[in-house]
């Protein structure tokens, strides 16, 4: 089980391949490859009646695929709480558990 969606190329090790199941992400992440001058291969494949869609990278370029890859899913990334009443709720009582223990450090 792969908790990424890039690895090493199975066959040449000078090449790392990126997998995506969504054609509009994978679109993105081709134009994004394109704007920052990295050359790629783009191939298809089925898993499952699933179509993905890979792309080669060589790892002398890898870093700045992975900022590209990083950028696409990022910006379709759905926020951790996303209730913001909650997630103004939890930084609030963090912050004031971290005050009552500063506060008690400094009495001590």
């Amino acid at each position: 089980m792969r908790w990424t969606n890039w690895y090493t190329h199975p066959a040449d090790n000078r090449y790392h391949v990126f997998e995506f199941r969504d054609s509009e992400m994978a679109a993105e992440f081709e134009a994004g490859l394109k704007a920052e001058g990295i050359e790629s291969e783009k191939g298809e494949n089925e898993e499952q009646d699933l179509k993905v869609i890979l792309f080669g990278v060589h790892r002398s370029v890898f870093k700045q695929a992975l900022k590209v890859n990083h950028l696409v899913h990022g910006k379709r990334r759905a926020p951790f709480i996303p209730n913001a009443l909650l997630r103004w709720g939890m930084l609030i009582i963090t912050g004031l558990v971290i005050l009552v223990a500063w506060i008690g450090w400094m009495k001590s």
